[in-house]
């Protein structure tokens, strides 16, 4: 507006002025206006017609890995009278489309399709209240699919064939599916929008011997004459599209249930017996979540499938939770690590996606924020708070290491492809923003407001005002402040504390202030807690911190020994703090909380004097209640232990024999750099080597290694069929050490039996490994990482990748040599035959190095 009225004058006064004698005239400069771009903005999904229910029949080709389906889908327009539909359909052959007729008849209907969306024109305008129902017969090709995916979901196309031919016999035949976020079009005709609910019915014909499972119920099987069975499942609760699965393999089963809910584990037949030790909690969380929320789990089931080359971490599919292979843990696996983090996220997301889900994939926080936080809860539930805000902390760390590059809004509506939002902002900082809230509203009203919200958009879908609303409602507090700051915004505070106390005046001054960059991250307000330790007593303070600097004044008796701010530890944030080693001591010792132990031993672990009361409290969190911060002081005991060995020597070689694996691997490691000659510590690896733990036997086999190399290779041998994945890495580093041919079988044996991170650091020992033999014998190993990258996601794809591009480079060195060799034969006029043999070498490497390159290609085309 300013710079039009500008202009504007400028012509009024040349008008003005036309009787004035002028010899020139001049211009008024043009003024340039840069338009704006327009912002990216996803809104949720226009609605134009409804989905009321799905019916599909499906069959499999397995031989071309296509599915042959018949859809009914039941709609209504949403509210406008309408004569059209559109249906997600990707990379289909459409038979027919018609509409079918309460008779059952069908009337076959126009359409247009473009391999993504079919276009159909109904017979007439139907109302808002109108149900219809359209027939279509169709193909679907997912192994044709141009192929996408992301970081979080690495492939999309929706339907997955394992060993389809039975070729592979580390691996079952089975079929499975993976909706998220908009990938179940490519098996069944939908409208791909998370608002959508819809009930469903699907008859999945399969071999006799297969096994499936869907969503919902499994109401009949039926067998055919052509040794197939037709199985009949039926959802008769509303859900999403992306939520609708099947899967089919020669599972095993194993039956459990919560109140009269059936509960079902389906895994590998060589799992079986382990199914109760991995999912055997699920009915005790069913229980716990339902309680805790004040709504009782609202499915008809709760099952939970493992399949093999799974395309994300698990999917929470309605009533039927879908699991990658890393599941499948025998006793020695458990002991390191369970997965229950997983079990309680997919079975939370059956209120908080499921019941209630988000209106766009924009406010995904909804979902899996939510589902994050819920691994909270039931750690603090079963393995009490400690355990729990270990975990808390951890996602915090992640969150922040992700935030130095990427750090968008939680509620994320500029995002550049629907699967960005899968990631440590919605899930890791999504999670401990609801921490903060049940922390800042309290436990009574954070669950009341939740059970409030579940009830009022039930079966249907919300987006994050509505969290707001249901919180308002029963806090009766305007929660804009927090939900701005926090939901509607990125970044995180970024504070710095400093404390002075002022003996004259009996006064104890607190600053704190907030230092994140204000161009880009908004000034926060802060409630916190601050516990003043003081003449044996602890007083609680509240403050809320408003400006970018607060001070705040208490007058005590006498000088604290302690000030802890953000005695909850609730704040999400980067933090600075002045306390003095001896506040940390004072905390360790009296401070109730994991993160006030953790925080004293680990700021104090690398800077602090032997036989100071510093380095007694390093000494004293050895025997902590918790195995974290007994595992965090023996990382930090080495300066208290160099001037006290004999005195800790008992102390360490006890905590060989902790009760968790982590820490007796830690004291294997301590036991070996400070006592290694030691018999004592002889006798400590040899029961590493019997310990139940993989992690201890790998660690015990490393030690001895170093120490004795013929011993650990004689003991290797003996360990090669274990199915641990460090030990296999241990054994594999050996290996690639010696680097005798010999040992290529067990590499080419294990790698299949690997899985996760164990995988990719396997294949980049195997790599290593072969570049240390003749290229001739390179191929078995090069096509078996290719494989196994292949069938990987993202990080270990990409890991064993650069393994293969390793061999690339190592290959192309050899080719180089072998053409100077040759080169310099013929400068030296070398007898014919051995210019040839030169030749025939560099002949052969060049050929072996195309067909490794083309493999490499292929494998990032498929990434």
């Amino acid at each position: 507006m300013r710079t039009f009225i500008l202009v504007f004058s400028l012509l009024f006064l040349i008008s003005c002025s036309t009787n004035q004698k002028t010899t020139t005239t001049s211009r008024p400069e043009k003024v340039e206006v840069k338009i704006p771009e327009p912002k990216v903005y996803h809104a949720a999904y226009t609605r134009t017609n409804d989905l009321v229910h799905t019916k599909l029949e499906v069959k499999l080709d397995w031989t071309k890995k296509y599915l042959l389906g018949k859809a009914t889908i039941a709609l209504h327009p949403h509210f406008y009278a309408t004569d059209s539909l559109v249906l997600n359909a990707r990379g289909m052959d459409i038979h027919e489309v018609s509409l079918l007729r309460k008779d059952f008849s069908r009337e076959k209907l126009s359409f247009s399709y473009d391999s993504l969306k079919i276009r159909i024109k109904l017979d007439r305008e139907y109302k808002g209240e109108e149900n219809y129902s359209v027939f279509i017969d169709y193909t679907s090709k997912p192994d044709e699919l141009k192929e996408g995916g992301s970081r979080a979901i690495t492939k999309d196309k929706g339907l997955y064939f394992v060993n389809a031919d039975g070729s592979n016999p580390e691996k079952p035949k089975q079929v499975w599916t993976q909706g998220e976020t908009e990938s179940n079009s490519a098996w069944f005709p939908t409208i791909e929008d998370p608002q959508q609910k819809m009930t469903q019915e699907i008859y999945i014909t399969v071999d006799t011997a297969m096994t499936t499972v869907s969503n919902g119920l499994l109401i009949t099987s039926t067998k055919n004459n052509d040794g197939t069975k037709t199985d009949y499942w039926k959802q008769s609760l509303p859900t999403s599209p992306y939520l609708t699965m099947f899967t089919a393999s020669n599972f095993a089963v194993v039956h459990d249930k919560w109140k009269n809910i059936e509960v079902n584990y389906y895994l590998d037949k060589e799992y079986e017996k382990y199914a109760r030790m991995i999912f055997g909690h699920t009915p005790e969380m069913i229980d716990h979540y339902s309680k805790l929320l004040g709504v009782d789990y609202p499915w008809e089931k709760f099952s939970q499938v493992v399949v093999y080359d799974y395309v994300s971490g698990a999917m929470e599919n309605t009533t039927a939770v879908i699991h990658g292979t890393n599941m499948l843990q025998d006793s020695s696996d458990y002991v390191d690590g369970n997965y229950e983090d997983y079990i309680s996220h997919e079975l939370f997301h059956h209120w908080f996606g499921d019941l209630v889900t988000c209106e766009s994939w924009s406010n995904i926080v909804l979902n899996e924020g939510f589902a994050n936080y819920a691994e909270y809860l039931w750690r603090e539930y079963k393995f009490g708070r400690d355990d729990a805000d270990r975990e808390n902390q951890n996602e915090q760390s992640t969150y922040l290491l992700i935030a130095k590059s990427k750090d968008p809004d939680l509620i994320r509506f500029d995002y550049e492809g629907r699967e960005d939002v899968y990631d440590a902002v919605s899930y890791n900082k999504g999670g401990r923003v609801l921490h903060m809230l049940r922390k800042y509203v309290g436990d009574e009203a954070f669950f009341a407001s939740l059970k409030l919200y579940l009830e009022t958009h039930q079966f249907g879908s919300a987006e994050v005002h509505d969290l707001r609303l249901a919180f308002e409602k029963i806090t009766g507090e305007d929660l804009n402040w927090f939900f701005n700051e926090w939901f509607l915004n990125h970044g995180h505070p970024v504070i710095e504390i400093g404390y002075d106390w002022n003996d004259s005046s009996k006064t104890e001054t607190v600053t704190i202030e907030q230092k994140q960059d204000f161009e880009k991250n908004p000034l926060y307000k802060i409630p916190l807690l601050v516990d003043v330790y003081h003449g044996g007593k602890t007083d609680r303070k509240k403050i809320t911190i408003e400006k970018a600097k607060e001070v705040f004044s208490w007058q005590l008796a006498s000088k604290p020994d302690l000030v802890n701010v953000d005695a909850e530890r609730m704040l999400l944030c980067e933090k600075k703090d002045s306390k003095t080693q001896e506040n940390y001591v004072f905390q360790y010792h009296h401070a109730p909380l994991f993160m006030d132990r953790y925080e004293a031993v680990s700021k104090t672990g690398s800077d602090y004097v032997a036989n100071s009361a510093s380095g007694k409290m390093i000494e004293d969190a050895l025997s902590d209640k918790y195995w974290n911060i007994r595992l965090t002081a023996l990382k930090n005991i080495g300066t208290q232990l160099t001037e006290n060995k004999d005195r800790l020597k008992p102390k360490i070689l006890a905590l060989t024999k902790d009760e968790k694996s982590n820490v007796r691997v830690q004291a294997i490691k301590t036991v070996d750099k400070y006592f290694k000659d030691d018999e004592q510590a002889k006798t400590a690896y040899e029961n590493g080597l019997k310990d139940i733990s993989y992690n201890v036997q790998a660690a015990s086999l490393k030690v001895i290694s170093e120490n004795n190399r013929a011993q650990a290779l004689q003991l290797a041998k003996t360990m090669e069929a274990s199915n641990g994945g460090d030990v296999l890495n241990a054994i594999a580093k050996l290996y690639t050490d010696s680097a005798k041919e010999e040992y290529n079988d067990f590499f080419l044996s294990s790698l299949d039996k690997m899985r996760g991170f164990a995988r990719s650091q396997f294949a980049e020992n195997y790599g290593k490994y072969l570049q240390k033999l003749d290229p001739s014998k390179w191929n078995a190993g090069i096509d078996k990482i290719a494989e196994a990258a292949a069938r990987s996601r993202s990080y270990s794809h990409n890991s064993m990748v650069t393994t293969l591009e390793n061999l690339s480079t190592n290959l192309f060195e050899k080719i180089t040599a072998a053409k100077t060799k040759a080169d310099d034969l013929r400068k030296n006029n070398a007898a014919q035959n051995e210019i040839d043999a030169a030749d025939r070498e560099s002949g052969q490497l060049t050929k072996q190095h195309e067909l490794l390159k083309e493999k490499i290609k292929n494998l990032e085309k498929k990434n």
